[in-house]
């Protein structure tokens, strides 16, 4: 089936009858929800959900919710921070290139930062380990190389232990035990980028560890598989699966409570995203209306609306185009 190319996000959505509610400021209702207001049921699989146009996550299932930040504003695709993504399981991938550049990009990305130019990858040595390379500021610029393991903490965040460090291709560690320092005396510390330093462990802190809209959730295992740092999620809540009213491999699925986008708000939503190639669904919630409007939508029976996107990567540098676009 060929995509049917529309004008605006509006003409995008006209189609639908009762369905929402087109204001300019919040209703009665959004300003003041009870508390029983019901969460935006969240489900995804096989989304390639990118903080940024060069930094991926690989969504690979996951089922959880919308949390408002703000009690008196929904959900809202226009600002990421009007919502947390409370994750109840999941299954989240994430290539050592999109760490580095994590790292470089907003982890480390703060004034006075002492670590820069962050790359990653993983070698195969001994098993699965992961291998950071960078620069440490002290008082001089010192190139560094660290090689640890990870793992998942009881508390449910990333545990990185350096077992072996080095610098100017000599042994930091060692030494800096000999003068009864460790890591945690090397770096600053800044807990709100979502790194801290224990001892030897670089703790990344999930809900703290990306920009806005957050991820929160319980880290229970962390794992390298197929030359990607993989994440399994478990909140212990184990909510029932959603049945989308679209047949996709590659989905976001959006259910109940109150959800604004543009200039329209959805009440008991019911919004499936879907992309147009097979397999993958390529998202960029920071310009999801240059996705819609490339697409189409197409309300259900059932008063829901299912939005096909265009994949976010048909927009990337050197991508190939279509003529009419």
């Amino acid at each position: 089936m060929g995509i049917r190319y529309i004008p605006s996000l509006i003409t995008a959505c006209t189609v639908i009858l009762g369905l929402f509610l087109t204001s300019s400021s919040p209703s009665a209702q959004e300003s003041a929800p009870h508390p029983h207001t019901p969460l935006v049921q969240l489900q995804m699989r096989n989304v390639n959900f990118r903080l940024a146009r060069d930094i991926v996550i690989e969504v690979r299932k996951l089922r959880g919710q919308l949390q408002r930040t703000k009690p008196d504003v929904p959900p809202t695709f226009d600002d990421s921070t009007s919502f947390n993504v409370d994750i109840d399981s999941a299954e989240v991938a994430l290539t050592p290139e999109a760490l580095a550049a994590l790292m470089n990009s907003y982890v480390l990305a703060y004034e006075g930062s002492p670590i820069k130019h962050v790359s990653a990858y993983i070698a195969y040595i001994k098993g699965n380990r992961m291998m950071q390379e960078g620069t440490i500021h002290k008082g001089v610029d010192l190139p560094f190389e660290l090689e640890g393991t990870l793992s998942a903490t009881e508390d449910g965040n990333i545990r990185l232990h350096a077992d072996k460090i080095k610098t100017a291709h000599l042994s930091l560690k060692g030494l800096l035990h000999l003068i009864g320092e460790d890591l945690s005396k090397l770096v600053n510390q800044n807990a709100a980028r979502g790194m801290t330093i224990a001892n030897d462990d670089i703790i990344l802190i999930p809900q703290k560890l990306t920009p806005p809209p957050h991820l929160e959730g319980r880290v229970t295992r962390v794992a390298i598989e197929n030359g990607r740092i993989v994440q399994y999620f478990d909140s212990g809540r184990h909510s029932a699966a959603l049945t989308p009213p679209f047949a996709s491999a590659a989905y976001i699925y959006h259910r109940g409570g109150i959800l604004r986008f543009g200039k329209l708000t959805m009440n008991d939503t019911d919004l499936e995203i879907v992309g147009d190639r097979p397999g993958t669904f390529d998202f960029f919630q920071l310009e999801y209306r240059k996705q819609l409007v490339a697409g189409y939508s197409k309300n259900t029976a059932a008063n829901g609306l299912v939005a096909h996107m265009f994949d976010y990567s048909h927009f990337l540098p050197g991508a190939t185009r279509r003529a009419d676009q």
